[in-house]
């Protein structure tokens, strides 16, 4: 008899809880908008996305979540890239279902809040008008640590970064001896120094 009059209480805090989280049609914590940051190189880039202006680069905005926008990078005397932005499913949308059941889950898709933006920053290099599709050293570098900012802080943070395929790579582009422990140590100091990838990034080219 107390067993079950302890289940019955269990049953009906687990209730109650459900039903405090999934009030509103149950959608999910982490909204249906999102903080995205944009960059480039140069600076001062429109940005644009799904056509709407959000401002100049360095810019972040807080954006709707929605499938299949593009964002569009414009500046005078240099090409306009775009890209699509990239979603993935918001993980708050699985424990959604648990909570709110499947009407839950199905208000979420119509509102846009399964979405996340992944990655929420966007970095471009903008080619020049005069020399399309084509990267200058400076620019080159700059991406290539963008894009491999993570692999790169990993092997910083170790005693032989010079090991890391990716690290070897970025001190071949900067004409940096291998052996030359001095400015390997100095170049891996710099990327702990920054955890922003465009940071980062700026930091090396100014530096090496």
């Amino acid at each position: 008899m107390a067993f079950g009059m302890i289940k019955g209480a269990s049953t009906a805090a687990t209730l109650l809880l459900a039903a405090s989280l999934s009030s509103g049609c149950a959608t999910i914590a982490s909204g249906t908008d999102q903080n995205v940051s944009f960059d480039s190189e140069p600076e001062g880039a429109t940005v644009r996305v799904a056509g709407k202006v959000i401002g100049q680069t360095p810019v972040s905005a807080r954006l709707d979540k929605k499938d299949d926008q593009t964002v569009s990078f414009e500046m005078d005397g240099y090409r306009t890239v775009s890209q699509s932005m990239t979603t993935k499913t918001d993980p708050w949308f699985f424990g959604n279902i648990l909570i709110g059941g499947l009407f839950g889950s199905t208000t979420d898709f119509a509102s846009g809040a399964v979405y996340e933006y992944s990655p929420d920053q966007y970095f471009v290099t903008l080619p020049p008008n005069d020399n399309a599709g084509v990267l200058d050293r400076k620019q080159s570098i700059e991406r290539f640590v963008v894009v491999s900012y993570g692999a790169l802080r990993s092997a910083a943070a170790t005693s032989q970064p010079a090991d890391d395929e990716s690290f070897s790579s970025l001190l071949a582009a900067l004409d940096i001896d291998s052996n030359d422990t001095p400015r390997v140590n100095q170049l891996a100091g710099t990327l702990l120094d920054h955890s922003n990838p465009v940071a980062g990034a700026n930091a090396v080219t100014a530096r090496f």
